[in-house]
């Protein structure tokens, strides 16, 4: 169900209040349903640019690792190290406050 449905719902009944406030909430709902719809069309273009990004570095460092496999084992083992020792860091950190 959306907002202009809801509001219909909600002011199903005749009177005062309906011509009163129903075409207010109709727009107000209206309005919420439009900006629902393009936040959600903006949010599946960033999505597909994303994934684009995506597939290009990944196609990028395949054909690094394939020209240079030597540079990116280093790079690797390197990478593997850094991170390694930040966990022991963390880690070294958290035993500490815990005594």
């Amino acid at each position: 169900m959306n907002f202009t449905q809801a509001t219909n719902t909600l002011l199903g009944a005749n009177g005062p209040l309906e011509t009163d406030v129903k075409p207010l909430l109709n727009h107000a709902a209206q309005q919420a349903d439009d900006l629902l719809q393009s936040t959600a069309e903006a949010l599946h273009q960033q999505r597909e640019r994303l994934q684009e990004r995506a597939e290009h570095t990944r196609e990028q460092v395949s054909t690094y690792v394939r020209e240079e496999p030597v540079k990116s084992l280093l790079m690797a083992a390197a990478a593997g190290a850094v991170l390694m020792g930040v966990t022991a860091l963390l880690m070294r950190g958290r035993s500490h406050r815990d005594h």
